[in-house]
This record gives structure tokens, C-alpha cells and sequence, in this order.
């Protein structure tokens, strides 16, 4: 499944843009610092660019869909470091290993000396990506706050339930292929940027649509939101567990583990009649 970043072409121009503005400002740094020719300096930039154009999309992902919410903040430091750390030292390696291949002892050797400058600068890119994820969580929990403080009336729900049509599949168009995905199939929807994920017993699948399109539309008997980006089928939850004060993680039938807020959980204990 191709990561929703991939399928945003304004988003893809601003990223090889942020990279090649780097390569520029690695190229102009490491040319005051070592004596090699210029095309060799110029080449070595590109190849640590790309190297962390890549790194950072796979980064952006594992931080994502790793499920760190359900971890206590000493579990997700060390988890953060040790990601951050294998990150910095994948991209000098790989960085270090081309040049070598290509030149040999001729001038990997003086680019040798940068490799702490290289891994300080991996080190804050890395930190970047964490704060940027971080950011887009706590947009993610504003808006949660905002719709506990704001419910909509329970005359205005029947009204507007009662002239929405209720959809029994959904089709995925994926490449040249369709998926057709029959609603009690559904194991849970996940908010992805501006995709849903929705996930199956038997797989993934991305559609263009929005959350509140599908909260609106599947059966209010069988799916709850039980968080700002989260859609779950009653009928695939195995266990209800107290994460925290008012906080409860959900353990599902394939094994993957949800985490509510408050009002999704006061929402799912009235499906479940608890």
C-alpha cells in the first residue's frame, strides 16, 4: 500500500524542493571544509539528500501507524531514540558506503572527517520529523476537545440521519484494479491525512474520503468513532482495557489496539449498552 504522501502532488513537489534546498546548503558548507573537486562535493550532497528524502518517508510512517499512543512517555523516548539513532547511522552508512564504491580511497577519505558534523545534522532532522508528527497529533486532540465541548444536538443527529443513505460496500480503486469491501468486513477505519485506511481481516485499503463521511454513512449500531481518527466495529473488539484516567484502549480481533477518548468511549459503552 503506497503511503498517502505519495498521492499528493503539491505535497511531493514541496518535499524534493525542502531536499534539494539541503543538497545546496550541504554542498556550499562541505566546500569550505574540504579540499576535493567541486562535482564530487556536489554529487555527495545529492546522495545524502535522497538517502534522507527517503529515510524520511519511511520514519514519517513508522512514527505514524506504530501505535506509540498506548505507550507510557518513558517507553516512547527510548523508542524514539532508538529510532532516531538507527536512522542517523543508516543514513551515514549508506551515504559513506556510495561515495566509497564510487571513488574509493581517492576522496572518501576526506569526506570521512564530516561524518559527526553529518550525524549532529541527521540528529536535528530526525528531531524535526518528531516534532512535526507531534504537532499533527496535537491538532488531532484540539479538534477532538472541540467536538466533547460541542456536540451536535440530538434533534439535528435524527434529522440529518434520517436523509442519509446507509452504505453496505465501499469500493477502492487501486492502480488498474477495484477492491469492493463489504461494510461488516470492516475491522476499523483509520484517519490518514486525507485518505482513510480501512482495514480488513484480509488487508489494507486507502480511500479518498473523510471520516465523517463514513461515521455518517456506515450503521451507528455497529460502528463508533471512538476517536478524533478512529472508526471500529463493535463486533471485531476482543477486550475493553483501562489505559489511563479516562482513557481506555481497545484490543481488536486481529490484534490491533485502539486507544479512545473520552467522548468515543461514552459513545461505545451506549452501542455496547454497558
Amino acid at each position: 500500500m503506497l503511503h498517502p504522501f505519495l498521492g499528493n502532488t503539491a505535497k511531493i513537489i514541496r518535499y524534493i524542493a525542502l531536499w534539494v534546498v539541503y543538497a545546496m546548503l550541504q554542498i556550499y558548507a562541505v566546500y569550505s571544509l574540504v579540499s576535493i573537486p567541486f562535482w564530487v562535493i556536489v554529487l555527495d550532497g545529492f546522495v545524502h539528500a535522497v538517502l534522507y528524502g527517503v529515510l524520511g518517508i519511511l520514519l514519517w510512517s513508522v512514527i505514524r501507524y506504530g501505535n506509540y499512543s498506548i505507550l507510557n512517555n518513558y517507553q516512547r523516548l527510548i523508542n524514539f531514540i532508538a529510532l532516531g539513532v538507527l536512522a542517523v547511522l543508516l543514513w551515514l552508512g549508506i551515504g559513506y558506503g556510495v561515495i566509497y564504491l564510487i571513488y574509493e580511497d581517492v576522496y572518501s577519505n576526506a569526506l570521512l572527517q564530516l561524518l559527526p558534523i553529518r550525524g549532529l545534522i541527521g540528529i536535528l532532522i530526525y528531531l524535526l520529523i518528531i516534532q512535526q508528527f507531534s504537532y499533527s497529533n496535537d491538532e488531532t486532540k484540539a479538534e477532538e476537545v472541540n467536538d466533547e465541548i460541542l456536540p451536535l444536538p440530538e434533534e439535528v443527529k435524527q434529522e440529518k440521519e434520517a436523509n442519509i443513505e446507509i452504505i453496505e460496500r465501499i469500493a477502492v480503486k487501486s492502480g488498474s484494479k477495484i477492491h469492493v469491501v463489504l461494510v461488516p468486513e470492516i475491522v476499523y477505519l483509520q484517519a490518514d491525512g486525507d485518505y482513510v485506511q480501512i482495514i480488513t481481516s484480509n488487508g489494507k485499503y486507502l480511500k479518498e474520503q473523510t471520516m465523517k463521511y463514513f461515521e455518517e454513512h456506515l450503521p451507528d449500531n455497529q460502528f463508533v468513532r471512538v476517536h478524533r481518527s478512529a472508526i471500529v466495529n463493535v463486533e471485531m473488539i476482543s477486550r475493553i482495557e483501562l489505559y489511563e484516567k479516562q482513557s481506555q484502549i481497545l484490543t481488536l480481533k486481529n490484534g490491533h489496539q485502539l486507544k479512545t477518548s473520552t467522548a468515543g468511549y461514552k459513545a461505545l459503552r451506549g452501542v455496547l449498552n454497558l
